[in-house]
């Protein structure tokens, strides 16, 4: 018979081991029908336990969404040196391509089934976790407004990804990841120059000479020869 000092240790170890299969649940689950669609009797018959449990280890669905949302949020967090849009993309595409959903964090922003908390929660998820590396860096490039630049970059991203997994563009699901990467990069280390453009201006040369682009040039004799 086991002393009264491995028993403990013995229950701690299949608590954790239901918490982790609960949690594993719930990230595949929420990840793939969202969070209104999914029940906790679905969640506990996926982890091989009582669903009823989820209330005792985290207080009850939406925490435990929230908690599926936070740890999808750190296997996807950019380093804290900086954020490389391209390999980030290309990572997530494959981590989406793999799974073949989502995943429980862009599900939690797109979703209007979502709990007002649980959107709340991963919206701050991604802008501490990605947007805030990625300003960062622009921030570096000169933009004027790295948030916002940050901010469009990630909604293409978020885009990207459902849209992929959604298996309704058949052209974006055959893209390469590495490809939709360099879209990305190329995108951010446009931004500064491009968020400063003006509709009707050259980049490199100010406001169109001669009124080019804009139709026929009123001074001209449209009958002349």
């Amino acid at each position: 018979m086991g002393s009264s000092k491995e028993q403990p240790r013995g229950r701690k170890r299949d608590a954790d081991a239901t918490r982790a299969a609960l949690l594993d649940a719930a990230r595949e689950l929420f990840g793939r029908h969202g969070y209104a669609a999914v029940t906790l009797r679905d969640i506990g018959e996926r982890a091989g336990a009582d669903g009823s449990l989820v209330a005792r280890y985290f207080g009850g669905k939406a925490a435990l969404y929230r908690s599926a949302v936070a740890e999808d949020g750190r296997e996807s967090a950019a380093s804290p040196e900086g954020v490389a849009p391209g390999a980030y993309t290309a990572e997530a595409l494959r981590r989406a391509d793999l799974r073949g959903t989502p995943g429980p964090l862009v599900q939690a922003l797109l979703s209007q089934g979502s709990a007002p908390e649980v959107r709340a929660s991963a919206a701050e998820e991604m802008r501490d976790r990605l947007v805030s590396p990625l300003a960062a860096r622009l921030a570096l490039g000169g933009a004027d407004d790295p948030v916002a630049g940050a901010e469009v970059l990630v909604a293409c991203l978020v885009g990207v990804i459902s849209l992929r997994t959604s298996g309704l563009f058949d052209g974006l699901s055959r893209v390469d990841p590495e490809v939709v990467g360099a879209v990305l990069e190329s995108a951010a280390r446009a931004w500064p120059a491009v968020a400063t453009y003006v509709p009707g201006t050259d980049a490199s040369t100010g406001p169109a000479a001669d009124g080019a682009g804009d139709g026929p040039n009123p001074s001209v004799d449209d009958g002349a020869s």
